[in-house]
């Protein structure tokens, strides 16, 4: 009797190690297959519920017992070896899955660069570029600075500069100047010493333009929505001390208001940019001072404005260019032109060379290749 109590006893204990419902038997079960979308082992759950402790593993393809309760539409009740519990409807299959085969992952697709927006240039920006232009031109005096008021022999340099370039001839003096440096410190330019107003200036650069070889500086007016304050241009030409004739043939007694609104609808053939500037009431202020910055465009524009000769090139090679005696690559090399310069071109002696003019005067070539040239 006691042989048999033992053997129960060790029987029941027996029982308590394995897991719980470890085997269950139902004439109904049905077999079912793991099939994970990843090829990854199945969590068998001890309760219908994804957050219930996790009896055991079940590898991708093996064959489990599925108990016909009715759990809905999300959890099987199954059993697999020594293990039963609930698993997740979606990961069984009815038939043996192929053994999984890891996919090759595809290449990242490299994005299709875009390219970078050209930053908009600022006007202070777009002002400096016009600047820097007259300077490798050779339109600035040397030494003359950007900033505070023009003086009398700063435009005179300038607008000088512009006539040689404009002719070609290094050695070119202006001819038609409204007030001499005598003149002007005799008139005071309206009380304001050795500073030229917009008026005279405008009248300075009128002559100029007779210099440069513009046949008809005055042109038709009709349609020009200038409003111009003309007392002020009249004040202004009264501080010249130049007197109004209509039947004088001398060029400086022509009204400064003609004279104004002729260079006022002038403009860079290139930019489109105006001579001189008007504010938004479209008022010239003759009598305000010119600043160096509205001189050095002023003369530039100005110079830009119309054309007599070939045309331009810019370097536009990111090193220095060879400037050569000859059009030829065996020639001597004269001088060096850096990237940015610009340069008027005389005339193009073969195909692949351009005869430049430097702001002395002299002439040398510059192969085509380094530079982009601009027709008159």
């Amino acid at each position: 009797m006691k042989r048999i109590f033992s053997l129960l006893t060790a029987l029941f204990l027996l029982a308590a190690m394995l897991p719980a419902a470890a085997s269950i038997y139902d004439p109904d079960a049905y077999p079912m297959y793991v099939k994970t979308p990843d090829g990854k082992q199945l969590n068998m759950r001890e309760e219908p519920d994804p957050n219930a402790r996790v009896l055991t593993k079940i590898p991708y393809g093996a064959e489990v017992t599925v108990y016909p309760d009715i759990l809905g539409m999300v959890w099987n009740h199954v059993q697999y070896g020594m293990y039963n519990g609930y698993v997740k409807t979606e990961f069984l299959t009815d038939r043996q899955p192929k053994p999984f085969i890891t996919p090759t992952p595809k290449p990242t697709a490299k994005p299709t660069p875009k390219p970078t927006p050209t930053a908009t240039p600022s006007p202070a920006e777009l002002i400096a570029r016009e600047i820097q232009a007259a300077r490798s031109l050779g339109l600035v005096p040397q030494g003359m600075l950007s900033e505070g008021n023009v003086t009398w022999q700063e435009l005179d340099g300038l607008l000088t500069n512009a006539v040689r370039l404009k002719s070609k001839n290094p050695a070119a003096i202006r001819s038609h100047v409204y007030l001499t440096l005598e003149e002007y410190q005799a008139a005071s330019a309206g009380a304001q010493f050795n500073i030229v107003l917009r008026g005279v200036a405008a009248a300075e650069m009128y002559g100029a333009l007779i210099d440069m070889g513009d046949e008809n500086p005055r042109q038709d007016h009709f349609h020009d929505p200038y409003i111009a304050d003309a007392d002020d241009i009249g004040l202004a030409q009264g501080y010249a001390g130049v007197v109004t004739t209509d039947d004088s043939s001398d060029w400086r007694q022509l009204p400064m208001l003609d004279m104004v609104i002729t260079v006022l609808d002038h403009a860079d053939t290139t930019s489109g940019n105006p001579v001189m500037s008007i504010d938004a009431e479209h008022l010239f202020f003759p009598t305000h001072p010119l600043t160096r910055t509205d001189a050095i465009l002023g003369v530039y524009r100005l110079h830009r404005s119309f054309h007599t000769g070939i045309g331009t090139v810019l370097v536009t090679h990111t090193r220095q260019a060879n400037l050569r005696a000859e059009p030829s690559m065996k020639a001597t090399i004269v001088g060096k032109a850096d990237p940015g310069n610009v340069y008027e071109v005389v005339g193009i002696p073969t195909n692949g060379w351009y005869q430049i003019m430097l702001p002395n005067g002299t002439t040398v070539f510059i192969a085509a290749g380094m530079v982009s040239f601009t027709m008159n």
